[in-house]
């Protein structure tokens, strides 16, 4: 591990203790064990710092999502690997929903939390359409809509998502995703 991430892994721990807009840079370099002038050889800024965590975590999820959807065979599979690995990541990354959620956040750092947010929306709605659109081209599925096809999947995605982190429920991810996966695939229509 170098240097920047004991700096990113101390700041994280400063802002779980502090909160995002009562930590300090000394709080920070103290968490480390280093000089707050030893900091700035590293990072100008809190923010900077803080930029850094969210971009890094980002990366590491949309590869951990990548990844496993790129090991899979069938569209089914890559959606359904999709869902497993985001609420996976949901589980891992609690510490910024209630970082987010129990302070009263300056605007900038709701800005700066909502700009990564998007990035992600991105990164998802691409990655889900195409694999849809991959299932749609080998005739898999049969969809009148990508766009709403997307909607669904993100949509129950974020429900499941509520239930992990606001009503801190312990989910079965795999036969819960399994389950739906089968009712969005077939539906709930006897044929």
């Amino acid at each position: 591990m170098d240097k920047r991430e004991d700096i990113l892994k101390a700041a994280s721990a400063a802002f779980q203790k502090y909160g995002l807009a009562k930590t300090t840079l000394d709080d920070i370099s103290h968490e480390c064990g280093i000089k707050t002038s030893a900091l700035y050889y590293y990072f100008k800024s809190k923010d900077e710092i803080l930029n850094m965590m969210f971009d890094t975590d980002l990366h590491k999820i949309q590869n951990n999502i990548r990844n496993a959807v790129e090991s899979q065979n069938t569209p089914q599979e890559k959606i359904s690997a999709y869902m497993i690995e985001k609420l996976n990541s949901v589980k891992e990354q609690r510490k910024y929903f209630y970082l987010i959620r129990k302070y009263n956040l300056p605007l900038k750092y709701k800005n700066m939390a909502q700009e990564h947010k998007q990035k992600f929306d991105d990164f998802k709605i691409e990655l889900l359409t195409e694999i849809i659109s991959d299932g749609i081209r080998n005739k898999t599925f049969n969809v009148y809509s990508i766009e709403s096809l997307v909607h669904i999947i993100t949509g129950v995605t974020l429900g499941l998502s509520v239930k992990i982190l606001i009503d801190n429920q312990d989910v079965d991810i795999s036969s819960t995703i399994n389950s739906i996966i089968q009712i969005i695939l077939h539906g709930i229509e006897i044929k």
